[in-house]
């Protein structure tokens, strides 16, 4: 969760953030998230799935960046897990670039679980954008490996 805010502070778009429903029970996060017009994405109901990817849509016309954590959680080692689908589904059904970002050492500073904040450091690296016309001929798990590796070569371990 420490990654959001350490992404607002450095990217200097402006963003929506996909988050799974889950989140919106947490006090404060959830109301402040639904007040500022964030997506709360049911990965358990596929119709209210479609229904967040098409409120995507809508903010995504209005010039506004859609942020997903491709892996849909958080990770408890600092190590990437596997990629869902449905950010690039999403990308190559909208024609839109993604902007791979690694995120390192916010695992140690606020662990799973938890919101007490620990000392330590953390980073981002924002790479090159990957461009529509750089994945029109890529599958799903093509273009979903390739981001993948772009942010684990800056991964620590």
């Amino acid at each position: 969760m420490w990654d959001i805010f350490l992404i607002y502070g450095w990217i200097g778009i402006d963003i929506k953030w996909i988050m799974k429903k889950e989140l919106r029970k947490i006090p404060g996060l959830g109301f402040g998230s639904a007040k500022v017009g964030h997506i709360f994405l049911d990965r358990s109901n596929a119709r209210a799935a479609l229904e967040s990817i098409n409120q995507a849509r809508k903010i995504l016309v209005n010039g506004t960046s859609v942020v997903v954590f491709p892996e849909g959680t958080r990770s408890k080692t600092g190590k990437m897990g596997a990629f869902k689908r449905g950010a690039f589904k999403m990308a190559t059904d909208f024609n839109l670039p993604i902007l791979p970002v690694t995120v390192n050492g916010t695992h140690k500073i606020m662990r799973s679980g938890t919101f007490n904040l620990m000392p330590g450091s953390a980073s981002l690296t924002i790479h090159k954008p990957i461009l529509p016309k750089q994945f029109k001929d890529m599958d799903m798990d093509e273009l979903a490996n390739w981001v993948r590796e772009t942010i684990g070569k800056k991964v620590e371990a």
